[in-house]
C-alpha cells in the first residue's frame, strides 16, 4: 500500500511538472553589431507592455552576445526592448509562435542633457582590439592614414609600414579579405576616413585557418570595417588643383566598391608638387623576413648612380618631380572558399634634385676631403602585375601567385667640385615569378607543398665623361631561382612537431665590359657563371599551453657551389654545410602583459654575387672588385621584448633589446688610388657587435581629447674597415627620441606637435679622432574651425643641426591652408607652402668611416588651389 502511494505521488508530481513546463515560455537570441557582425556584451534586454516603460522581466547578453528570458506563460501585447550605450535602441513585438529573436544594433551618438556620449573609442573582445574611426578623426583628416596616426598603439613609419605596439602587422584586410596583398598604402592613403567605421587589430593573427590551433603567430593583423553606406556601390574621392611658382598641377581620382562577393579599389594620381605617389604601390610583407630559406633572391646593383637619401626633413620639400601612378585591384569570390585577386600598377616618376656635399674619409693617419655638387635627373617607369588564386578553409589552404615586375630606371647626373664630370646610367630590372603554396589538414596532421620559381634579368649601363675621357661600363646579369619544399606536421596538444625538406637552386650568369680606364688597375671584363644547389632539412617544434608559447627549429643544409670564370678559364667548387638553430619563447603573464626572448646561431649563405675578378665601375669615382671566397659569416643574436596594453584605457607600451655578434672571414677594404676609390674584400677575420634598444609608449587622454606618445631607439656598433690595407677599428652610436602629442582643445581647434632629437657619434679607435653631430626637428600643426563650413590649417617646422666643427644651422618652414566646404561633398582648398621662401637645407650623416655634410635645394614658395569632391 505504501509503495503504491509513493508511485502515485511521484506520478502526480511528474505530470504537474510537465504542465508547468508546458506553460513556460523561453525567449532567446543573439545581439550583434550591425556593421561588424561582432557579438555585443551586456546589452540590456527587457520585456515590456506595448506603449509602456514598465519592465516585466529582463536579462543581459553574455560574452557571445546571447540572452535568454524565461516567462511563466506567453504575454500578449508585449515587446522585447534592446538597449546599450552608444547604440540605437530597438523594439520587437513578441509573437506567440516565435521564441528566437536575433537582433543587429546600429551605432548611434546619444544626446543626454547637452552632453554627447559616444561609443567607446577603443573596444576589446578577446584578442581583437577595435578602434572607432569617428572617435579619432578631425575635420582636416581625409585619408585613413591621417586617423591611424592618432590611434594609441598604432604606428605608421615614414615608409608607410604599420606596426601595432611595436610589432609589424602580417596581414591587412578590408572586410575580411586580403585584396591588396601587402600594398596596403593604396588603402591607407586613399580610402576616405568617413567611409570607415572601425579599424580592428587581431593580435597574434594566424592567416592560415587550417593552422589556427596548431601553429601560433607572433604578429598582428589589421582589418578595415567599412560603413554600410560605403558598401555595394561605387564610392570615392576626386581632387584637381593648379598653382604657380613654378606652374603646379595635382590631380587624384579614387573609386572603390565592396560587395559580399567582389571587391574593387582603383586609384590614379599625378602631380609635380613634390609628393611621391609611387610609394603607395610599395609592398610591405614580413613573410620573407620570418622565412629561414627566403624567396627574396634579388640580383645585385653593381652600378650605383643615385643621389643620397634625405634625412630629417620631409622629402616632399626637396623633390622636384613629375609623377603619375595608376593602380587597379580587384577580388572575385569564385565560391564560398575560393577568391581570385588581380593587382596591376603602373608608375612613371621623373625627379630632379640639386644638392651639395662635403665628404670626409677618415684614414688612420689623415683625412681626405672632397666637395661635390650634384644635379640629377632620374626617370623611372615600373609596371607590376599579380594574379592570385586563394582558398583558405579549416581543412586546406591553397595560394598561387603569378607575378611580373618590369622596372626601367635611367639617371643623368652632373657633378661639379673636386671631380667635375657627367654620368648617365640605366639600371632596368625585370622579374617573373610563380609562387605556389598548398596545405592539407587531416585531423591532427598537416601536409604542405610549396614551390617558388623566379627568373630575373638586369642589364646595367654607365657612361662617365670626366676630364675629356669617356668611361663605359656594361653589365648583364640574369638568374633563375627555384625553391621547392614539402613538410609534414603532427599535433599532439600542446605540442606540434614538424619536419620540412626542400631544395633551392640558383643558376646565375654575369658578363661585363669596362672601357676608358688604365689597364694597370686590373682586369676589365667578366664572363662567369655561378650555380649551386641547397638541400635542406628543418625540424621544428612548437609548444603552446596556458600562457606559454615556444618555437624551436634547427635548419640544416648542404650546398655544393660551382663557379666558372670563362675569361680566366677558372673552374672552382666547394660544398658548404650550414646549421642555424633558433629558439623563440613568449609568455603571457596576463592578458595585458607579455614578454618574449629569442636566440639564434646563424651561418649565412656564401655571398656568391661577390664572385667576380674583373673591375666594375660603380660611378664616376668608385670601382668594385669581388672575391672568390666560400667562407660564411657566423652570427649570434639574442633579443628580449616586453609589451603591455590596456586597451580600454588607451594605454600601450613596448620595449626591446637586441644584442648581436658577427664574425666573418673577409673584411671590406677601401683603397684610394689617385682620384679613384677601389672597394674590395680581403681574406681577413673581421668581428663586429651591435647593441639595439627601442621602446614606445602611447596613451589616449580624455583630459586633452587626444593622445601623447614617445618613441626612442639606440644603436651602438663596434667594427672595423680596411683602408689602404690598414685595419681601422671604429665605433658609432646613434640615439633618437621622439615625443608626440595631438589634442582637440575645443570644438573649434585641434593641434598636433612632434619633437625629434637625434645624436650621432663616431670614434676611431687607436687615434684621438672623435666626431659627433646633433639634430633637432619640430613640427607643429594647428587647425582652426571658426565655422561649420570652413577651417584653417597652419603648419610650422623647425630644424636644427649642430655640425662637427661646432657650426649650428637653423631652418624654419611654414605652410597655410584654407578649406571651405560646400553642400554635397564639395570642398575648395587654397594652400601656400614654404611661406618664408627658404632655399637650402643642410645636415651631417655618418656612414662607417665617412661623414657627409649635405645641403639640399628646397622647393620655393608656391601656391595651389584645388577642388575636392567625395561621392
Amino acid at each position: 500500500m505504501n509503495i503504491s502511494l509513493k508511485w502515485l505521488l511521484t506520478a502526480v508530481f511528474f505530470f504537474c511538472t510537465l504542465y508547468i513546463e508546458a506553460q513556460q515560455v523561453v525567449l532567446s537570441g543573439k545581439v550583434t553589431d550591425k556593421s561588424t557582425g561582432i557579438p555585443l556584451f551586456n546589452v540590456l534586454v527587457t520585456v515590456r507592455p506595448i506603449g509602456e516603460s514598465k519592465i516585466v522581466k529582463y536579462a543581459q547578453t553574455s560574452q557571445d552576445g546571447k540572452y535568454e528570458i524565461k516567462l511563466a506563460s506567453f504575454l500578449e501585447n508585449h515587446t522585447l526592448h534592446f538597449s546599450m550605450m552608444g547604440y540605437a535602441s530597438q523594439t520587437i513585438g513578441v509573437s506567440g509562435n516565435r521564441s528566437l529573436y536575433d537582433v543587429r544594433l546600429s551605432e548611434q551618438v546619444t544626446e543626454l542633457k547637452e552632453v554627447i556620449v559616444k561609443a567607446p573609442g577603443i573596444r576589446q573582445r578577446g584578442d581583437t582590439i577595435s578602434y572607432m574611426v569617428s572617435s579619432f578623426a578631425d575635420v582636416q583628416d581625409k585619408s585613413l592614414a591621417d586617423v591611424l596616426k592618432k590611434m594609441p598603439g598604432i604606428e605608421i613609419e615614414k615608409s608607410g609600414a604599420i606596426k601595432y605596439n611595436g610589432v609589424a602587422i602580417n596581414k591587412f584586410y578590408i572586410e575580411g579579405k586580403d585584396l591588396l596583398g601587402g600594398q596596403y598604402g593604396l588603402a591607407t592613403n586613399n580610402v576616405h576616413q568617413q567611409d570607415v567605421g572601425s579599424v580592428e587589430v587581431m593580435e597574434n593573427h594566424q592567416p592560415i585557418k587550417a593552422l589556427e590551433d596548431i601553429s601560433f603567430s607572433q604578429n598582428p593583423a589589421i582589418n578595415i570595417r567599412l560603413k554600410e553606406d560605403a558598401k555595394a556601390r561605387w564610392v570615392g574621392t576626386a581632387k584637381v588643383g593648379a598653382g604657380f611658382e613654378p606652374f603646379l598641377w595635382s590631380a587624384e581620382l579614387f573609386v572603390m566598391r565592396f560587395t559580399a562577393k567582389t571587391q574593387s579599389l582603383n586609384a590614379y594620381k599625378t602631380n609635380n608638387t613634390g609628393i611621391d605617389v609611387t610609394q603607395e604601390t610599395k609592398t610591405f610583407s614580413i613573410d620573407e623576413i620570418m622565412n629561414q630559406f627566403s624567396k627574396n633572391y634579388r640580383l645585385e646593383n653593381y652600378i650605383n648612380v643615385r643621389p643620397e637619401n634625405l634625412t630629417d626633413i620631409d622629402a616632399n620639400r626637396v623633390r622636384f618631380n613629375k609623377s603619375h601612378m595608376v593602380s587597379t585591384n580587384n577580388l572575385w569570390g569564385l565560391s564560398k572558399n575560393y577568391d581570385l585577386t588581380s593587382q596591376i600598377s603602373y608608375t612613371n616618376n621623373r625627379v630632379n634634385s640639386d644638392n651639395f656635399s662635403k665628404t670626409t674619409y677618415y684614414l688612420k693617419e689623415s683625412t681626405i676631403v672632397t666637395d661635390i655638387g650634384e644635379s640629377t635627373t632620374s626617370k623611372q617607369n615600373c609596371l607590376s602585375a599579380d594574379l592570385v588564386l586563394t582558398a583558405n578553409t579549416s581543412a586546406y589552404y591553397l595560394k598561387n601567385k603569378l607575378n611580373a615586375d618590369l622596372l626601367w630606371d635611367d639617371i643623368d647626373m652632373g657633378i661639379t667640385g673636386t671631380y667635375p664630370n657627367t654620368q648617365s646610367a640605366s639600371v632596368p630590372h625585370h622579374r617573373f615569378s610563380n609562387d605556389l603554396e598548398m596545405l592539407k589538414r587531416s585531423g591532427n596532421k598537416t601536409y604542405t607543398l610549396n614551390s617558388y620559381n623566379l627568373y630575373q634579368f638586369k642589364p646595367q649601363y654607365l657612361n662617365v665623361t670626366r676630364e675629356g675621357k669617356i668611361l663605359k661600363q656594361n653589365v648583364s646579369s640574369s638568374a633563375f631561382y627555384t625553391n621547392t619544399n614539402t613538410s609534414m606536421a603532427f599535433f599532439v596538444k600542446p605540442v606540434t612537431i614538424a619536419i620540412k625538406m626542400g631544395i633551392i637552386g640558383v643558376f646565375r650568369s654575369m658578363e661585363s665590359e669596362l672601357t676608358g680606364v688604365p689597364d694597370t688597375l686590373g682586369i676589365m671584363n667578366n664572363d662567369l657563371s655561378m650555380n649551386y644547389i641547397n638541400l635542406y632539412v628543418s625540424p621544428e617544434l612548437e609548444y603552446k599551453k596556458g600562457g606559454l608559447e615556444a618555437k624551436f627549429n634547427m635548419p640544416v643544409s648542404l650546398a655544393p657551389y660551382r663557379y666558372h670564370d670563362k675569361i680566366q678559364e677558372l673552374k672552382d667548387s666547394d660544398t658548404k654545410f650550414l646549421l642555424s638553430p633558433s629558439l623563440y619563447i613568449r609568455y603571457h603573464f596576463t592578458s595585458r602583459l607579455s614578454a618574449s626572448v629569442s636566440g639564434r646561431l646563424a651561418q649565412s649563405p656564401v655571398e656568391e654575387q661577390q664572385f667576380y675578378s674583373g673591375l666594375l665601375l660603380q660611378n664616376y669615382r668608385n670601382f668594385s672588385r669581388g672575391l672568390i671566397d666560400y667562407n660564411t659569416a657566423n652570427q649570434k643574436t639574442t633579443s628580449l621584448n616586453v609589451t603591455y596594453k590596456k586597451p580600454l584605457s588607451a594605454f600601450f607600451a613596448n620595449a626591446g633589446v637586441i644584442r648581436s655578434w658577427n664574425e666573418t672571414k673577409r673584411t671590406s677594404n677601401r683603397s684610394f688610388i689617385g682620384d679613384y676609390i677601389l672597394n674590395t674584400f680581403m681574406p681577413q677575420n673581421n668581428n663586429s657587435d651591435v647593441w639595439m634598444l627601442n621602446g614606445s609608449v602611447s596613451k589616449g587622454l580624455d583630459l586633452i581629447n587626444g593622445m601623447v606618445s614617445i618613441r626612442s631607439s639606440y644603436m651602438g656598433y663596434n667594427g672595423s674597415i680596411l683602408q689602404n690595407g690598414i685595419n681601422t677599428p671604429y665605433s658609432s652610436k646613434i640615439w633618437n627620441i621622439t615625443p608626440k602629442i595631438n589634442s582637440k582643445i575645443a570644438k573649434w581647434c585641434n593641434f598636433s606637435y612632434e619633437f625629434n632629437y637625434e645624436s650621432n657619434r663616431l670614434d676611431v679607435k687607436d687615434t684621438d679622432f672623435k666626431s659627433s653631430s646633433e639634430s633637432i626637428s619640430q613640427v607643429l600643426s594647428c587647425n582652426f574651425i571658426p565655422g561649420e563650413k570652413y577651417h584653417i590649417q597652419l603648419r610650422g617646422e623647425h630644424y636644427y643641426n649642430k655640425m662637427p666643427n661646432n657650426v649650428s644651422k637653423h631652418l624654419f618652414l611654414a605652410d597655410a591652408e584654407f578649406t571651405y566646404s560646400f553642400a554635397g561633398g564639395w570642398e575648395l582648398n587654397l594652400s601656400v607652402k614654404n611661406i618664408f621662401n627658404q632655399d637650402k637645407y643642410g645636415y651631417t650623416v655618418y656612414d662607417g668611416l665617412t661623414s657627409m655634410n649635405k645641403e639640399y635645394k628646397i622647393r620655393p614658395r608656391n601656391f595651389l588651389a584645388s577642388v575636392f569632391f567625395r561621392f
